[in-house]
């Protein structure tokens, strides 16, 4: 309910544009992967087998790699930082790099919602 709420009431989606999904047989995941225009994958803790799932059914996915100049990674959530230096934060990117699609990869997070909305409104990507 909260996801959906945010989406009306920050970005006037309709509560309907977010679909959550049972657990399903591999096929039928990946069929309804397949129908997705986009994957983001969230910075503190990243897609793993569900981000491979994703870049198998060719659906972009899009990751930040967050490093700051100590090496300790932070992103920021309602005032509070939250660690992106670990194993379950570079998942994503790693995949991303794996597949020679490091331009999905972004450091910053102006860079990150930039590369979302190219994703987005190009129907060639």
């Amino acid at each position: 309910k909260n996801l959906r709420k945010i989406a009306r009431d920050e970005f006037g989606l309709s509560e309907e544009a977010l679909i959550f999904a049972d657990v399903a047989p591999r096929q039928e995941h990946l069929h309804r992967l397949s129908l997705a225009d986009l994957f983001l994958d969230t910075p503190a803790y990243n897609a793993h087998t569900v981000g491979c799932d994703t870049l198998y059914a060719g659906v972009p996915m899009v990751s930040l790699l967050r490093e700051d100049r100590e090496g300790d990674a932070r992103y920021t959530v309602d005032e509070e930082e939250v660690p992106t230096q670990k194993l379950s934060s570079r998942v994503g990117a790693s995949l991303l790099e794996a597949a020679n699609l490091s331009e999905l990869v972004s450091s910053t997070m102006p860079d990150y919602e930039a590369i979302m909305i190219r994703c987005a409104m190009d129907e060639d990507k």
